[in-house]
């Protein structure tokens, strides 16, 4: 995989895998936006699954050519993801990985009212910067794309008109979405070789940081935040820390743990969600078992210090590359009834799991056995160019 072997996506820059599959439940909660492959090309593709009709229906499906040898069209690197007006689609996609120059494709399209699509293609945004954006949703508040760009610059991008805006001598900051969109947030000193040393919240209009969260810790892991929906609670993990152990944080309070010992020593976690309620924190898990073997899920972590609940998936499944666990990212509902999660990029790849576990998952929460339903996503076929490479 090319992350294993090219120095400039070391650090920060191997987040580029956070564009990959990433489930997107509509504002109101009724269809869930996922990554497929196209049957009939063999190409990555957005969905749209209807969870009244239970049926899914492909949404875009860019493609890149080479001319040179047009049965190679190559899958693209996409992120789906809802706007908050429950009416129109983001998509973000790359060709692949071989370019840190890159330019970055946009696309607003319409869902369910007639209007115009409008497509935009982002260059220039600076070395990395295409690695840099997508380990989350895309910030969006109202109609406003923020991106990070060269010279510490923050770019915003007018998702109804086109009109760019760009800001430069900012002190460097990963920009994240808030868990319900209608914020900006920042990362500050990601790139440092201490990691991340504060979370704030940062003015769309003005650019001023309001600091919320201090790490006393060093190397905090960018692969295991998670912020709850009132931005008073922030969790999160360090670099290889073994038992796991979730660091949590509270209005000013002194940072507390919560064991996950009882998880097992072989267990990797990535905390991702808050409950509604703040009560509890989700997070996947990839667990290694005898041998070359893995299983996934999702763990359910109760604020109180009560029993950690583990839920598995997949089971059974060759190990794979370590940097692919990070593209097993689960989303949470709003209303906090159902999880999803899908399993597509573990199906590249030099150990791609079987048909049956490639699939987006549905799991009820409110259910105490927590029922699981599973939406099929094809295999990609083997004589197809991989999106990695």
């Amino acid at each position: 995989m090319v992350w294993n072997s090219t120095p400039a996506l070391i650090g920060l820059g191997a987040l580029l895998i956070y564009v990959l599959a990433c489930t997107s439940f509509s504002p109101d909660d009724s269809k869930v936006l996922y990554l497929t492959v196209d049957a009939k090309s063999g190409l990555t593709a957005v969905a749209v699954y209807d969870r009244k009709s239970g049926k899914s229906e492909l949404l875009f499906e860019p493609y890149a050519q080479n001319v040179a040898d047009p049965a190679a069209a190559k899958p693209a690197l996409m992120r789906p993801q809802w706007l908050n007006d429950g009416h129109n689609i983001l998509a973000a996609w790359t060709a692949g990985l071989d370019d840190s120059e890159k330019s970055l494709n946009l696309a607003v399209l319409p869902f369910d009212r007639r209007g115009p699509a409008r497509t935009f293609q982002l260059s220039n945004l600076g070395k990395d910067a295409a690695t840099r954006l997508c380990f989350w949703p895309l910030p969006v508040v109202g109609s406003s794309l923020f991106l990070g760009g060269e010279s510490n610059s923050i770019i915003r991008l007018e998702l109804a008109n086109g009109a760019l805006h760009r800001q430069t001598n900012q002190q460097e900051l990963v920009l994240l979405p808030s868990p319900d969109s209608d914020r900006l947030f920042y990362v500050r000193g990601a790139n440092d070789s201490k990691g991340p040393n504060e979370l704030g919240l940062l003015n769309p209009e003005t650019y001023a940081p309001t600091p919320l969260f201090q790490f006393k810790e060093e190397q905090v892991s960018m692969f295991s935040l998670a912020l709850s929906r009132d931005a008073k609670r922030l969790a999160y993990q360090l670099e290889n820390e073994s038992p796991p152990v979730v660091h949590l944080l509270e209005n000013s309070q002194p940072v507390r743990t919560l064991s996950l010992a009882s998880l097992g020593e072989k267990m990797e976690i990535n905390l991702r969600h808050f409950s509604p309620k703040g009560d509890i924190l989700y997070g996947s898990f990839k667990s290694s078992d005898a041998g070359t073997k893995a299983s996934y899920g999702f763990v359910e972590i109760p604020l109180d210090g009560s029993a950690v609940r583990k839920t598995t998936l997949i089971s059974n499944a060759e190990s794979g590359d370590k940097e692919m666990f990070a593209s097993f990212q689960i989303d949470i509902s709003h209303d906090g009834k159902t999880l999803a999660v899908e399993s597509l990029w573990l199906a590249y790849g030099d150990h791609p799991i079987l048909a049956n576990d490639c699939a987006l998952f549905l799991v009820d929460l409110a259910d105490p056995e927590r029922k699981i339903s599973k939406v099929a996503i094809p295999l990609p076929p083997k004589d197809r160019p991989s999106p990695f490479k």
